[in-house]
């Protein structure tokens, strides 16, 4: 008899122990789910998206509470020197999110001109179409918002939205808060050939202070026609100390934003690890009761 009880009461602690690690990775795997929707954040820009033919692509963009952000979009055709073209157009879109006009945006046009190959190869393309529409349309939304807006895209030529938050208006209760899921970007191309889509975006937060709006950061009281060539050069030594100046305050913005979120990361895990020990030790009183009072059910107490 006692045999018996023994072998019972070893079945029922492997049974304990197995819905005790049960319970355990039930609540570590919903936590790991949670924390995931607080710190997933991609940021690859600027990048490339093909789309298909007839298809869409979709991509999110998170941005922080009390901050705003810019997007520029690139359509670009299917070309031989593909290569090549996306390499001008990579460099034309860095160089246009380093800038911004008065009110804190960007250009809306590229400030550099190609080379002579991509030029001969964007002209030899547009050369055979009627419209310089793309085909490929972007409708961005905001997933706590029914209001969204759709953007025809042209070849070659950047399609900057500024001020996003502005641009895709939420509920008015709803205005000063982010989704959590982020901003959705969609791309619906309706041509029968490959599109190439390139992306970018910046904070409002980490763009310069200066203006850089059709030539408005240039002082007036330097001109090309009525000065000397040792006064162009100060000139020309001014500017680029300004914008020393300017990339200095960049990295001095980017700093304090990246010590906010590794201090944001930090308490989130601070907080995370007490949870952790108290799920640990509800688990572990759990546990002990339960033992407790099956041995006192068989009289083993």
């Amino acid at each position: 008899m006692k045999g018996r009880d023994g072998i019972q009461v070893g079945i029922n602690m492997r049974r304990i122990n197995n819905e005790r690690k049960s319970l355990s990775w039930s609540i570590l795997g919903l936590l790991a789910l949670f924390m995931s929707g607080k710190f997933v954040s991609v940021k690859g820009y600027p990048m490339m998206l093909e789309i298909p033919e007839n298809d869409e692509r979709c991509i999110r963009l998170n941005i922080p509470e009390e901050d705003d952000a810019h997007m520029v979009f690139l359509a670009l055709p299917s070309l031989d020197n593909i290569g090549e073209v996306e390499k001008h157009f990579f460099a034309q879109m860095d160089d246009l999110t380093k800038r911004r006009t008065k009110s804190q945006g960007l250009l809306r046009r590229f400030q550099g001109k190609p080379s002579q190959g991509v030029q001969d190869s964007m002209n030899s393309f547009l050369s055979d179409l009627d419209s310089q529409q793309s085909g490929c349309k972007v409708t961005m939304t905001n997933p706590k918002s029914s209001s969204g807006r759709s953007m025809d895209t042209h070849w070659f030529t950047p399609l900057v939205i500024n001020h996003v938050r502005k641009i895709v208006r939420t509920h008015k209760k709803d205005h000063e808060k982010s989704p959590l899921e982020g901003f959705q970007t969609c791309f619906a191309n309706a041509n029968s050939d490959l599109v190439y889509m390139i992306v970018d975006s910046v904070m409002v937060s980490d763009g310069p202070a200066y203006d850089d709006d059709d030539g408005a950061s240039e002082d007036p009281a330097f001109q090309s026609h009525h000065l000397t060539p040792l006064a162009e050069q100060l000139g020309e030594s001014i500017m680029a100390a300004k914008t020393v100046i300017s990339e200095m305050q960049f990295m001095e913005r980017r700093e304090a934003r990246m010590r906010h979120t590794a201090d944001s990361v930090n308490s989130r895990v601070r907080y995370f690890s007490y949870i952790s020990i108290l799920i640990l030790l509800v688990v572990t009183y759990l546990q002990v009761t339960y033992l407790k009072r099956y041995f006192r059910k068989k009289k083993l107490l």
